[in-house]
């Protein structure tokens, strides 16, 4: 396996009345480490990154079973944000760089 993984991972059952309720998440992990040994090299050094997303709940019931899906709606709008920001600092920089050209 490489330094980086992305998995589904399923929490533990939670039981609920006559419902057993259990999480679902993503988790994307990166890892990277280094060592030496011998003839006073001792060396080393390491790092790493875990980031976890839940994204669901299993929810089982004696009816059956059903997925309830999970929306972050605070990182939908921080991601449209950026995108927004990043827009308007394009257009700007094209405009002056238009402004710029037109001047010479």
């Amino acid at each position: 396996m490489g330094p980086v993984q992305a998995k589904m991972v399923h929490g533990e059952p939670i039981q609920v009345g006559d419902r057993t309720l259990i999480p679902v998440a993503q988790v994307v992990s990166f890892g990277q480490a280094r060592g030496m040994v011998g003839r006073s090299r001792y060396g080393g050094w390491g790092w790493g990154f875990v980031w976890v997303r839940p994204v669901a709940v299993l929810e089982k019931t004696l009816q059956g079973q059903r997925c309830i899906r999970i929306v972050d709606g605070t990182s939908a709008a921080v991601r449209r944000l950026v995108w927004l920001a990043g827009s308007i600092t394009v257009v700007f920089a094209a405009i002056r760089w238009s402004l710029r050209r037109m001047r010479r």
